[in-house]
């Protein structure tokens, strides 16, 4: 009842010109946010929370594992964070875009690029490296080629990194694409279908599967469906991500409405923390909405000015490509040589360069140019409107 009332008099507060807003009108240009930033940060979070797991063999003593009494640790936490920006950008980038082809020319031409050449070097060119067994043959190439153009995530079979903590794994982070690509699918079809302006109707969406995870937790179930399954991802995983993602796109499609306060970040944040002392039921249940509105509160601050962090460009996405299997051959060339904080370092240091180069070499070229591409919304006369 209090955080009811803290909401409602957050919103009676809003000034006329929405200078309380959480995502103001004026901060809508890509260039006015901090989005990039969140981005890269999470990149790195997600390198930082591996090192522990590829290092360590457990990220139970992670320090936000720790925090969170071991329900969430840093790793969920910035994949989920991805998952509730792309939301928002997805949302936005399909409005804006004069077509639903040129809608999903640009999902295409900012997955695939990077991803292929990614999975491409860890199987032509790590596995040779760091296995014993090596299949060569065309239709092994063939394969690997014809299934990741699925986003499969596909490797020749090998023995590499056996003797790691995370045995056998070439690259642990590859899972989330395929789910990030059905994503922007669903967006399409929202779009297309009209139900993208049906805003009520995503919000009840969102929390039913906020639900439908706790009730799935409680029964003990983590249904795989099949032939549905092996299509469309792990249907649990979607109980996860899937509230995020949508949770994002409501933010887009009440961005003229949500409050920005902070009270209500702290009071949101606090009850998340203790609620994972309590209950990871409750913790479920809170901690998508309380992430979601910390994001955007971080995105759109007026203190907090990160936009040249990445000025020479997106480095995030080539960093989390590539960061997985660097660590692997890390600690498969050096293992306990190196103390944790210099595993750590290197590996920090390792991914981010490889996000560089992915960047310059591949990604960047398949992209819009920012100068003319992003666009305030609005600006482009053929863009969709949504209610």
């Amino acid at each position: 009842m209090g955080l009811w009332v803290l909401i409602r008099e957050s919103w009676y507060n809003i000034n006329l010109d929405g200078s309380q807003l959480l995502i103001s009108a004026s901060d809508q240009v890509r260039s006015g946010n901090n989005f990039d930033a969140i981005r890269l940060a999470m990149a790195t979070l997600v390198v930082w929370s591996h090192s522990f797991a590829l290092y360590y063999g457990t990220e139970s003593f992670e320090p936000i594992s720790l925090a969170l009494n071991g329900t969430y640790n840093a790793g969920n936490i910035a994949v989920l964070v991805f998952f509730i920006v792309s939301g928002f950008l997805i949302t936005r980038s399909f409005v804006t875009s004069s077509s639903t082809k040129s809608f999903i020319s640009k999902r295409i031409r900012r997955i695939y690029p990077g991803y292929l050449v990614a999975t491409s070097l860890c199987a032509f060119v790590v596995i040779p490296l760091y296995s014993s067994i090596r299949d060569k043959s065309l239709l092994e190439i063939i394969k690997t080629f014809t299934l990741n153009l699925f986003l499969r995530n596909y490797f020749p079979p090998s023995n590499a990194f056996t003797a790691n903590p995370a045995a056998n794994a070439i690259n642990g982070s590859l899972w989330s694409i395929p789910f990030e690509f059905w994503c922007y699918i669903g967006v399409a079809a929202l779009g297309v279908t009209g139900f993208l302006s049906k805003k009520r109707a995503l919000l009840v969406f969102a929390v039913l599967v906020l639900i439908g995870r706790v009730v799935l937790d409680l029964l003990g179930r983590k249904p795989g469906w099949g032939f549905i399954g092996l299509v469309f991802g792990w249907p649990y995983m979607w109980f996860i991500i899937l509230p995020c993602f949508l949770l994002g796109m409501l933010a887009y499609c009440y961005r003229n409405y949500l409050p920005r306060s902070r009270a209500l970040l702290v009071v949101l944040t606090a009850m998340t923390t203790a609620a994972a002392w309590i209950s990871p039921h409750v913790t479920h249940l809170l901690l998508p909405p309380a992430l979601a509105y910390g994001v955007f509160y971080v995105a759109f601050s007026e203190s907090i000015r990160l936009h040249k962090v990445v000025k020479f460009g997106d480095f995030s996405y080539g960093t989390y490509l590539y960061a997985f299997t660097i660590q692997q051959m890390l600690y498969a060339s050096l293992g306990h040589t190196l103390s944790f904080g210099g595993y750590l370092a290197l590996s920090l240091c390792f991914s981010l360069s490889a996000g560089i180069c992915s960047w310059f070499f591949v990604e960047r070229w398949f992209v819009i140019n920012v100068a003319r591409g992003r666009l305030a919304l609005g600006e482009v006369s053929s863009a969709r409107s949504l209610p």
